[in-house]
């Protein structure tokens, strides 16, 4: 073994040391939100924290099913400040599922985009009875507020989303999970959502993903010019519903 061998080793050595130990404090936590040894608000706020912490471990270790699990985790109990009995089986199971995968349970080349389906969805609380569609939808938005009400909206037609604020991560993670469908607003970072679209098109593994580009833009504005030809175009405000209805039926996703 060489030395940089043994670096990486030491390294990812102490990246699973201390993510199990942040993995304990979320079991513990879960612990208490079954027990009622402290306020939901109050596990619901550490749990959020902790793995906000986990991620940003991940972010440089090579770990892509603890990135993905601590990502829908996190998408899935923020703003989750009470949660019923189901959701609590849920929040479990993503400890459970972050623990096995630690612990060597989950195989590290458990394929992606079928590990990101298997995760829990969390369902709005007038439609707890809704049925989950085995829909992945991709959606890229850099600002926070925005992205959970169009992720509300996804979630309330039976959706599973999954959220990026950046574009480069959003590219990677379209390889990564093969969402069915991604959403990117126009206005991106370093580069627009429209040229998101053209860079998923031109790549083999993406050429086929269904692509729409969330603005308030006309069709014929400037910005848009270079959109990909079979995308389509979602107009933010009152009419968001309807166009999403109308690009997943275009695209035969139901």
């Amino acid at each position: 073994m060489d030395i940089n061998d043994a670096v990486t080793e030491q390294i990812d050595a102490e990246y699973i040391e201390e993510a199990k130990d942040t993995v304990a404090t979320l079991e513990i936590e879960v612990s208490k939100l079954r027990s009622e040894a402290s306020s939901t608000a109050e596990a619901a706020s550490t749990l959020l924290s902790e793995s906000i912490k986990l991620q940003k471990l991940s972010h440089w270790a090579n770990q892509p099913l603890i990135d993905l699990g601590v990502r829908r985790f996190i998408e899935y109990i923020t703003d989750l400040d009470e949660p019923h009995v189901r959701q609590k089986d849920d929040i479990e199971a993503f400890v459970d599922v972050l623990r096995g995968i630690l612990d060597g349970d989950i195989e590290k080349n458990t394929d992606q985009a079928e590990f990101v389906r298997s995760l829990p969805v969390r369902r709005p609380a007038d439609l707890d009875d809704l049925q989950h569609l085995d829909i992945e939808i991709l959606l890229v938005d850099p600002q926070r507020s925005s992205a959970r009400i169009f992720t509300r909206e996804l979630a309330s037609c039976g959706y599973r989303v999954t959220t990026s604020q950046r574009s480069f991560e959003a590219l990677e993670l379209a390889v990564r999970i093969k969402p069915d469908m991604v959403i990117a607003s126009a206005m991106l970072d370093d580069i627009s959502g429209v040229e998101l679209g053209c860079a998923l098109a031109a790549m083999e593994s993406t050429e086929a993903i269904p692509f729409a580009v969330l603005t308030s833009f006309n069709k014929n504005h400037a910005t848009l010019k270079k959109l990909p030809p079979n995308a389509c175009l979602l107009k933010k405000g009152d009419s968001f519903g309807d166009d999403i209805a109308d690009a997943l039926e275009k695209f035969g996703i139901t």
